[in-house]
């Protein structure tokens, strides 16, 4: 448990050590922060123990980007020896010899029961899932391009899936071949492509081994890295940040084209570095749709979002890919959030060339109402500093992005406005996406999304 919420399963293996995913441990996420909960069926009941994490170990060649995690493994250790029963028992692991192929499988969890579900379950369920074949796994649609490594496996059942908040739990079985009776744990639940979707297999990791902007303090980001990210040119100069949203709708700032001329403004999707235009998609725009109560003193923007309508729709690939929408009324407080664009890397300075990241925690709205934009800020909108970092002039418009357990990213803020670049006094601020689903969805609903 990360405070109150469900975020991550796992798997007791000694009396002191828990088997879950690296990724449970990663993207500002402290193992100190977790709480292990055992011996527990029913959340609502209270028999379950409660444990702390005295360390957490990921192994060491942990890698991730926007889709998948590779070599997702991680052990962590309690501060205090579990007392094994009826309810608290270590699962074996299994040796190389074992062939778990053809036989059936178990997952098991209090994850979301499915695709876009806001809370997790109350009991601790169950599914049957088969092993795929890991070259039938490596054509099936989205995990083709070597998404799929050798040290991952693959399991599915049409309709049956781990799904949010399972991440790091176990998939075991029974090795019946053997016939002991034992339950081994095969895998550990990674990554996929949303909840039981036709063709998208579940992949979790054999368990013997193991996917910056108006930006100060950033770093450079990895090539295509945040396949999403748009950059909005007027007259041949950075203007605004965005998001690819569908395969021809673009998330943006209101502010990016309530004072200017959207005919005069092109879009490059696709980009990484501005010097270097090979296979970048050029678009126009055909229309523009800010908020109808989009407002605006000299100081704030109230409402900052749009959704701009290209003049030719683009194809999904390794390069563009849409990025995904929070569920309405999501909150993201004191989450590590990554700003991404070609903004001006300081005050007075210019656009940066290459595409830079920066990662900002994300502050509660007390914290946020205690700084001095107290006066200016609404409810819908959130604060998003760290020391040294922020978004500067030439990435509103740009995403303000989650990367969540089940290993993708969301959007969860627009960059809106903020004082100055960096100052500690004052915070980024950024419209909240999860207030606008609804809107974003009606303005935006003859666009083609990924599963």
């Amino acid at each position: 448990m990360l405070g109150p919420k469900l975020h991550c399963g796992g798997a007791i293996i000694t009396d002191t050590h828990i088997l879950t995913a690296g990724h449970c441990i990663t993207f500002g996420v402290h193992y100190r922060d977790l709480t292990v909960y055992v011996g527990m069926h029913d959340r609502l009941d209270t028999s379950y123990v409660t444990m702390h994490v005295e360390n957490g170990i990921k192994h060491p060649h942990f890698t991730s980007n926007a889709v998948r995690d590779i070599n997702d493994i991680a052990v962590l250790t309690l501060d205090k020896s579990l007392k094994f029963s009826e309810k608290v028992r270590p699962i074996c692991l299994p040796d190389e010899s074992m062939d778990f192929r053809n036989l059936q499988l178990t997952v098991a969890g209090w994850g979301k029961t499915r695709q876009g579900a806001l809370t997790s379950s109350r009991y601790l369920l169950e599914t049957k899932v088969e092993i795929v074949d890991s070259d039938k796994c490596k054509k099936s649609a989205i995990y083709r391009d070597n998404l799929v490594s050798d040290t991952m496996m693959c399991a599915y059942s049409l309709g049956k899936d781990a799904c949010q908040g399972d991440s790091g739990g176990p998939l075991f079985s029974t090795h019946r071949r053997s016939y002991n009776k034992k339950w081994y744990q095969v895998g550990i639940v990674s990554w996929g492509i949303d909840c039981a979707m036709p063709d998208y297999p579940e992949c979790g990791k054999p368990a013997d081994t193991v996917v910056s902007l108006r930006i100060v303090g950033g770093r450079r980001a990895e090539p295509h890295s945040f396949p999403w990210t748009v950059a909005i040119l007027k007259n041949d100069r950075m203007h605004c940040g965005g998001a690819m949203i569908t395969n021809k709708h673009v998330l943006s700032a209101g502010h990016c084209f309530k004072w200017d001329n959207f005919k005069v403004m092109e879009v490059l999707i696709g980009l990484d570095n501005m010097d270097d235009l090979k296979n970048v998609e050029k678009r126009n725009i055909s229309n523009v749709v800010i908020h109808e109560a989009f407002t605006s003193t000299a100081v704030r923007d109230e409402n900052d979002i749009a959704i701009a309508t290209l003049n030719v729709p683009v194809q999904f690939s390794d390069t563009i890919v849409p990025i995904c929408l929070p569920e309405p009324g999501e909150d993201f407080t004191n989450r590590v959030g990554t700003i991404v664009g070609w903004g001006r890397v300081g005050v007075e300075k210019s656009s940066s060339k290459v595409l830079l990241k920066a990662s900002l925690r994300i502050l509660s709205d007390p914290d946020c109402m205690n700084s001095q934009l107290a006066q200016h800020l609404k409810p819908t909108m959130m604060c998003a500093f760290s020391k040294g970092k922020d978004g500067c002039q030439g990435d509103s418009g740009g995403p303000l992005l989650v990367f969540q357990p089940e290993g993708k990213y969301v959007q969860a803020g627009v960059v809106s406005w903020g004082i100055g670049c960096a100052d500690p006094r004052y915070p980024g601020v950024y419209t909240k996406v999860s207030n606008y689903i609804d809107w974003i969805a009606q303005h935006s609903a003859d666009g083609i999304r990924c599963n």
